[in-house]
Formats: structure tokens, sequence, C-alpha cells
């Protein structure tokens, strides 16, 4: 049984063992045998975990205290997991928090990763899966940035690998990028969301002038809306220590900042932040502290931002300054033929990064693979590849090792082949 694995697999959890300090992790879940395992297993590889199961007893465990990470299941009794990382984002900017989700609940997973989520794990949970994911998060928030989608600092842990593909398309894509990036030039990247977008406006900064320099991504929709400008600007601290405390702009000074969504930015903000591109100097909150600015912007958004400024969403001003260039992702489900070299792609990241052995994939799954729809594109894909190479038992993928939604259709498919 999958629990059983949970408790015995030492190996999997071998990346805690070696931890200075009992880090807190919040189980929030309405499944009490679901968090006695979780709890026994991450207690066996060094964390302090607590557990609430309704969203109410969660909201009072946070206001009292700030754990390390938070983990929730989105369909809880009496509130979703939507509502738990709202009040963590009002009380806490930079704590991580990972959705525990069902495969149908895609959608709004990928909600939750707008809103400021770290990342989602799909059921049935894998324990390699989680433990990478709760040791990114947990590195994130050393890093005093508590979620991937508010923000994201480039180093060696990063995706090594951009995947390029071998199609007209994709060939377009490689020239508009190696066109854009030595220069200095602000773009918008358009595309659905999970097909990439973050990740090409990270290999953009690899391969500008700017590579050696901070990249730093923004989601405008996560951030907590009360306190926006000190920390995007940074703001005067009563603190004893220092009198600054410092924002994005310092982090990203001399580097590339990635905004997603910058539309979800309050009039304001926006305002804020076409003066500091303008005079190339930001405002510092509550001083006045003027600081030079030298930072190349690239956005994104999964509308038309022409459309937000019509409707006074996004700044007109500020869309002409950004849209020096503009580059467009499609959806994986309109490019599928990708799909065989995208998952031998992730494939080989998984076997690199979790020490599987997984070398291909059969045709029966690929074909099951091609026939799915992807509404969370590109990062649907790559989950689903890791889940499916971690229960793996042999050296391939097979049909039973993917999600029952995806299976099942290419069941279907040859169930009605066969009556025909």
């Amino acid at each position: 049984m999958l629990w059983v694995y949970f408790f015995y697999n030492k190996k999997a959890g071998s990346a805690f063992y070696k931890q200075p300090c009992m880090q807190k992790i919040l189980i929030v879940d309405d499944d009490r045998d679901l968090c006695f395992l979780l709890d026994r297993f991450l207690s066996r590889n060094g964390l302090a975990v607590s557990v609430c199961y309704t969203g109410q007893q969660a909201f009072e465990y946070l206001s009292n205290s700030e754990p390390d990470v938070v983990i929730s299941d989105l369909e809880l009794g009496d509130i979703n997991g939507i509502a738990i990382l709202a009040k963590v984002k009002e009380l806490y900017r930079n704590l991580p928090v990972i959705i525990i989700t069902a495969h149908a609940d895609i959608k709004t997973s990928a909600l939750a990763l707008k809103q400021g989520a770290f990342d989602y794990v799909m059921k049935p949970l894998l324990p390699e899966q989680l433990l990478l994911t709760l040791q990114q998060a947990l590195e994130t928030k050393k890093r005093g940035s508590g979620s991937t989608a508010n923000y994201h600092f480039d180093d060696n842990n990063l995706k090594k690998y951009y995947f390029w593909g071998d199609n007209e398309e994709s060939k377009k894509l490689v020239g508009q990028v190696h066109l854009v990036a030595p220069t200095n030039l602000s773009l918008i990247i358009y595309g659905e969301s999970g097909v990439g977008k973050r990740s090409l406006a990270q290999e953009i900064h690899k391969l500008s002038k700017r590579n050696h320099l901070p990249f730093v991504a923004m989601n405008a929709a996560g951030l907590v809306k009360t306190n926006i400008a000190s920390a995007i600007f940074g703001c005067e601290s009563h603190k004893a220590d220092t009198n600054e405390e410092k924002g994005i702009l310092d982090q990203v000074n001399g580097g590339t900042l990635f905004i997603a969504d910058p539309e979800y930015l309050p009039k304001e903000i926006q305002e804020k932040l076409l003066n500091s591109l303008r005079q190339r100097a930001w405002v510092r909150e509550g001083n006045g502290k003027k600081i030079n600015m030298d930072i190349r912007v690239l956005i994104s958004s999964h509308t038309p931002l022409w459309e937000a400024t019509r409707t006074n969403d996004f700044s007109e001003l500020l869309y002409h300054r950004l849209n020096e260039f503009n580059i467009t992702m499609t959806p994986l489900r309109a490019r599928k033929q990708e799909i065989p070299s995208l998952s031998k792609h992730f494939l080989m990241m998984n076997n690199e990064n979790l020490g599987t052995l997984v070398k291909g994939i059969t045709p029966e799954a690929m074909d099951a693979l091609q026939r799915h729809d992807w509404f969370d594109n590109v990062r649907e894909l790559k989950s689903t590849i890791q889940k499916a190479a971690l229960q793996c038992q042999g050296n391939s993928i097979g049909i039973e090792c993917l999600p029952a939604e995806i299976a099942h259709t290419e069941r279907l498919v040859a169930k009605s082949a066969c009556e025909d």
C-alpha cells in the first residue's frame, strides 16, 4: 500500500535528515487518517508537525503562530484551500502554502497558484514528490520568499534545462528569444496559465548580459493588497537594527524583474512603477529616499493587456513603456506533437533530481498523454510525468502509472475501436 511506502521508504526522506533545527509544518485536512500518516512521515524526517482538521481551526492556529510551511487540502469540510491561502497571505507575506488536490480539481489548483500558492501536489500523494516540493518551499522561505508565484530567485536549484521543441512554431520562438535576449528591451509574454511564461522569462535572463545578476519573479495577483508598495519599493522601518526594509526592487536591482499579471497591481502602484522607469530611480516608502534603478522588466499575462488598458485595469502609458517587444506562447493542446519530447525531457530531469531510473514511456501511455487536453498546460504535464515516474515499477511508464482521468480516456478509445 502507498502509505506503507511512506512509513518505510527512508531514502525518500533523506533530504531532511540533516536539518539543523526542527522546522514547523502545518497540515490542514479533514481526512484524519491522511493527517495521521503525514504527521508520522514528516516527524520521522525531522520536522515538527501540527495538524488542523477544519479551516476554522487553521485560522485560529495561524492567528497565534507562524509555521514554516502550510500543507492544505483543496477541499475541506467547512471552507476550501483557497480561503486558507488567502488567510495566510493576509497574515504572513512570505509563508509558503502547498495545496493537496485531486486531478479533477486541476483548474482550481491553477487558480491557487495564481493567487500565491507555492505549488500543488496531486493525490494519491507520493513521498519523493511531496518531500521535493516541501524542501523547495522551505528553501524559498529561508530566502525570504513565500511563494514561487510571488518572488522566485534564480540559483542552482532552479530548472537547469529549457526545452525547445523541434517544430516550426518552436523554431520561431527560439528565434524571437535569441533576438531579444541580448538587448535591454522590455517585453510582454502572452500565454495561458501553466504554459511556461516564467520559465521563458528566466531563459531570456540567462541569455542576457545581466545573467550574472538577480532574476526575481513577482506574481501581482498573489501580493498582499495591504502592503504592496512596501513589498516592491521598500519602506522605512522602526526596527532597532536598521532604519530601512528593502523591497523587491532592491533585491533585483541590476538584474531582471519578471511581473506576472501586472494588471492586478493597484493603479497607484502602476503609476509609481511607471515613474520609476521614467526617472530610472524609485522612492522608498516612508522616508522618500531616492534610489538609482537599473532593472530590465519582463511582464506576462494570459489576456491581451491592450484590452486591459481599455477597461482602465492597466495603465496605457505603462503598457506602451513595457511593450517594446512581445512573444506569444501557444497552449500545449495546440502543439501536442511536442508531448513525446517534452515528456522525455521531464523524465531526464526526474532521473537527475529524484534518482529515478525510468527510461521511457510505453506507446499506450504516450497515446493517452497525447489525447489529454492539458488544461494547466506544460506545468500539468510536468507534474503528471513526475508522479508517473515515481510510481513506475519498471523501466517504462505504462498506462497503469497515469492518473485515472488520463488513462481512462485511452481505454475508452481502445474499447470503441474494438467495438467498431
